[in-house]
């Protein structure tokens, strides 16, 4: 099961919120103490200290923070839809063959599309815990089917995402686990 949360930033404060809702979601399906006791790997991305068997991850755009809590490793991101995509950054988001599926939809669809891919493409790099030190172009992402398919050989484990459906229309959020295959019912959605 993974647990995610989301809750609108407050006062603007982007870190402040992501630290209260990573405790209120802890306290909502873990007995980890809070406040969590965190640290950060070599290329930033986020654990718990006194319980590593418990895997975080959160992300934060414009007006709302989320988290996603598993017992596996865990990467999750969230999109505002705020921007048409210039086609610089879609060259550098996305792979040929990528780009390719990208300008066969309708103009109109294009744009979610863009964040949808860049929405998964992140997740996969957080659950990896590479980040951006990991290429863009170093896997390809099959969006054509209802969930998206990562291909990699950036490592031999095998990892699952899964698009979520946010409750603010302009937002797309992916979430992606490791060794596993996530279906909706495996994912706990909660707004506070």
């Amino acid at each position: 099961m993974i647990y995610v949360y989301a809750m609108r930033i407050q006062n603007g404060d982007q870190h402040g919120t992501a630290e209260l809702l990573l405790n209120r979601s802890l306290e909502q399906c873990t007995d980890v103490q809070t406040p969590a006791r965190y640290h950060r790997n070599e290329h930033g991305k986020p654990y718990l200290t006194e319980t590593p068997e418990i895997y975080v991850n959160w992300s934060h755009s414009r007006d709302y923070v989320i988290c996603a809590i598993s017992d596996q490793e865990v990467g999750i991101d969230l999109q505002k839809m705020d921007r048409e995509p210039k086609e610089n950054l879609i060259r550098k988001a996305l792979t040929e063959e990528e780009q390719e599926f990208y300008r066969s939809v309708p103009k109109p669809e294009r744009q979610k599309l863009f964040y949808q891919y860049w929405s998964v493409k992140e997740s996969f790099l957080k659950a990896l815990g590479t980040g951006f030190y990991t290429s863009l172009h170093t896997f390809q992402v099959d969006m054509e089917k209802e969930q998206p398919r990562i291909s990699h050989h950036i490592n031999r484990k095998n990892y699952s995402c899964r698009l979520l459906t946010f409750r603010e229309p302009d937002y797309v959020a992916a979430v992606c686990v490791e060794n596993a295959t996530l279906e909706e019912e495996d994912i706990k959605i909660t707004y506070f």
